[in-house]
């Protein structure tokens, strides 16, 4: 496809979680149109990840019941007893090479698979440093759980991830950022959180318009 989404997020930032209905829902509107593109940020890889504290607990709390209010998604009671156990290390490199194995491996999961570990993380409190995480994820998309583990872990993986979060700075400077690119013509559709009927309405010109330009230039 010429046409597609490019969706700038990190899988730890709260914001990009409470954006995941939405970005299930234009997944399922516009997949047989669009060809989707995760590019995960790395927010808190390498030297800026983190580990949970009580004070950093403290900010999540506040941070993600203001999220829950403006967005409707639900933060469960599970994520909220979680993010109070300390020494849990933040660090987006795990999930993120989780979905770019994905990405390269079994492609039209992508997306559910990145909601799926965004729900893991914040509304059932799984910690997403672990192996277990994913290969429950992945019996629910019947995604191969010793062929994902076997990429998952590769050098390869890991490469790729880094240069993710390479390609993530060129495309954003914060998250979540959705794009829609056709004939390598970027178009900003969202920088933080908008309504689904205005991203939607969006979506429809653009792919109108590009479509109209595809016809004249064939004449």
């Amino acid at each position: 496809m010429e046409k597609k989404l490019i969706y700038v997020m990190d899988p730890l930032c709260g914001w990009c979680y409470g954006n995941s209905k939405h970005t299930l829902a234009l997944f399922e509107a516009y997949r047989d149109v669009l060809d989707f593109v995760i590019v995960p940020g790395g927010m808190w890889a390498g030297p800026n990840s983190r580990v949970q504290s009580p004070k950093r607990a403290s900010y999540f709390q506040k941070h993600d019941e203001r999220i829950a209010t403006l967005t409707g998604t639900v933060f469960g009671e599970a994520y909220f007893q979680f993010i109070h156990q300390q020494e849990v290390k933040l660090d987006s490199e795990i999930p993120s090479r989780a979905i770019a194995t994905v990405q390269k491996f079994w492609n039209v999961r992508t997306v559910p698979f990145m909601v799926a570990l965004q729900q893991a993380r914040y509304r059932d409190g799984k910690d997403l440093n672990m192996d277990q995480t994913y290969l429950e994820i992945c019996q629910g998309l019947s995604i191969d759980q010793t062929e994902f583990l076997l990429h998952f872990h590769s050098d390869a993986m890991k490469r790729a991830t880094q240069e993710a979060f390479s390609d993530a700075i060129q495309y954003a400077s914060s998250y979540p950022t959705l794009l829609f690119e056709a004939q390598g013509q970027l178009t900003l559709l969202e920088q933080g959180y908008s309504s689904l009927a205005e991203i939607t309405e969006n979506i429809d010109r653009l792919i109108e318009e590009t479509n109209t330009d595809f016809i004249k230039g064939s004449i």
